[in-house]
């Protein structure tokens, strides 16, 4: 009991002293003068500039303070998460880094510096950001003061987008146009997903299970993309990128050599012998989310304590599919036989492969130049050929995408990424499946210490309202593409993609270009919305 009682004193006074730290936290940050500490807090939400003083108790004269001094009561306000005021040269940070080191060999910190600490970006190949004193390593303003270059430095550093009188530049009213006028399903649609991803009970037992068909057709009760003919690129810009509004092109490809020429006979022939990477399953679906406790090795692999309870769904993994390494006439023989029906209880992908990397002579069959070359930096160019019954699950990329089909036809379902929360996104642990090619046989036994953050823990093809009951809020689209058509599919659109064949190839065949995106944003964060990446500021 006494034990109990001392437990319960020891967090109450832990309490109140870390209330007493952000109060006078606090009043530092309002009277202008921040430390060292609280910068390395608030970057994780703020940028951040200061004037170097010797000491915030100590009035500065010089023309370079008032000139600051009048800046900030300029940008004091300002709505676009700027934290603006002054630092003493003497304070350091916990590891003993101080304001006035010498961060190269033409660049120290001195009094009347201007220092901007940038905001600390996500890490997104670990499961939590940890701010370190390096991430907090300010950048420091060169050359005369002036309020217009000053305005410059925070605007790049901050990625901001203020004028020298306090106000919003060009470039911010262009940006505040952009984010106002995004598009949402719901504009354009009363469907919910709660009116179309139906589950049915037995009358018997009460289990529930859904319409395991739901991708053999069209569901025509949802709205679906714009098809239009290919758009100039100033119509592109304005009516699609600006918007993140997804469209479908009609009958680009069918002017591109890869139209006619990549037939199976071609690339066998052409390629055989090249090695590539390919994914099997033994389902068709394709990084699917399953029950951790159907993997075999379950008991004995555990994730640290810390990481565990980040995961909101700890009983489910993400299903990476079996990988093989082999020529591509192995792949297309795999592809034969599934088709055929000498093979069955697989379904085989060659999934963003690197054409550049794997098959580089297939990029001179390739108009690239017809989807608006040059506006946006590109990242992958990938090939996507399967067997055409495969099922890529609901998640999203971090890019602007352009998906070029080629043979067979794609039924694209979309969420757009306004309302995140209600896809339930967040971490997810990895699982891999094995082949073994003897047995003919895939095995559960890979977990993994790893997770992904793109990828929803919902199954809309059976969606469970009892534990997801946001997902019925959601508003879906249709986006289906036929042979010759281009989808622009815009980054973080969460989409669920299922193949269907060509009937006379036996396959499903496309293309597809990755970009840099046009709108941002941090990822895993359900709150967190599209924002115009800083290095498209020359766009606006």
């Amino acid at each position: 009991m006494r034990r109990q009682f001392e437990k319960w004193i020891f967090v109450k006074v832990t309490f109140i002293l870390l209330c007493i730290l952000n109060l006078i936290s606090c009043v530092y940050a309002l009277s202008g003068c921040f430390s060292l500490d609280f910068v390395l807090r608030r970057a994780k939400s703020s940028c951040i500039v200061a004037y170097v003083t010797g000491g915030c108790s100590v009035a500065e004269l010089s023309n370079e303070y008032k000139l600051f001094q009048y800046l900030r009561n300029l940008l004091i306000n300002n709505d676009q998460g700027i934290l603006i005021g002054f630092i003493d040269i003497n304070d350091t940070l916990p590891d003993g880094t101080k304001v006035s080191r010498q961060y190269d060999e033409t660049t120290c910190v001195h009094i009347g510096s201007v220092v901007l600490f940038e905001k600390i970006q996500k890490d997104k190949q670990e499961l939590y950001s940890i701010p370190q004193s390096r991430s907090i390593v300010p950048f420091v303003y060169k050359g005369i003061f002036h309020i217009e270059k000053l305005t410059d430095f925070i605007n790049q550093g901050c990625n901001a987008f203020l004028n020298a009188t306090g106000g919003l530049s060009k470039q911010g009213l262009h940006r505040k146009e952009i984010l106002r006028s995004k598009f949402y399903v719901k504009n354009v649609s009363y469907v919910q997903s709660k009116d179309v991803f139906l589950q049915k009970c037995s009358e018997s037992d009460k289990v529930c299970f859904s319409d395991r068909n739901l991708h053999v057709h069209d569901i025509p009760r949802l709205p679906e993309c714009e098809r239009i003919p290919l758009p100039t690129r100033d119509d592109f810009f304005r009516k699609y990128l600006k918007k993140s509004r997804p469209v479908i092109f009609k009958r680009v490809l069918e002017e591109w050599p890869a139209f006619t020429k990549w037939t199976n006979k071609y690339l066998r022939e052409k390629f055989g012998e090249h090695e590539v990477t390919f994914q099997l399953t033994p389902h068709n679906e394709f990084e699917r989310i399953e029950p951790i406790n159907i993997w075999e090795n379950r008991e004995n692999f555990k994730l640290s304590r810390s990481c565990a309870d980040q995961i909101p769904s700890p009983d489910l993994v993400m299903v990476n599919p079996a990988i093989e390494k082999r020529n591509l006439s192995v792949f297309m023989d795999i592809l034969d036989g599934i088709s055929n029906g000498s093979i069955d209880n697989m379904s085989a992908y060659l999934q963003y492969a690197s054409i550049p990397q794997y098959l580089p002579e297939l990029e001179k069959d390739i108009r690239e130049e017809m989807l608006f070359k040059g506006l946006l930096k590109k990242e992958m160019l990938n090939i996507w050929l399967s067997d055409g019954r495969t099922l890529g699950k609901l998640h999203f990329d971090a890019y602007d995408n352009f998906l070029c089909q080629i043979s067979g036809r794609k039924q694209v379902i979309l969420f757009d990424p306004h309302n995140n929360h209600q896809l339930y996104e967040g971490h997810i642990q990895e699982a891999s499946m094995s082949y073994n090619f003897t047995s003919k046989s895939f095995q559960r036994l890979y977990l993994k210490d790893t997770t992904v953050q793109v990828f929803s823990p919902l199954d809309i093809t059976n969606p469970n309202y009892t534990r997801f009951p946001l997902f019925g809020e959601t508003y879906p689209m249709n986006c289906t593409i036929e042979e010759g058509d281009v989808l622009y599919l815009p980054s973080f659109w969460w989409h669920e993609v299922q193949s269907f064949p060509n009937i006379t190839a036996g396959r499903n065949l496309a293309i597809n270009f990755w970009y840099e995106p046009f709108l941002t944003r941090d990822y895993p964060c359900p709150e967190c919305q599209l924002e115009v990446n800083p290095n498209y500021r020359h766009l606006l």
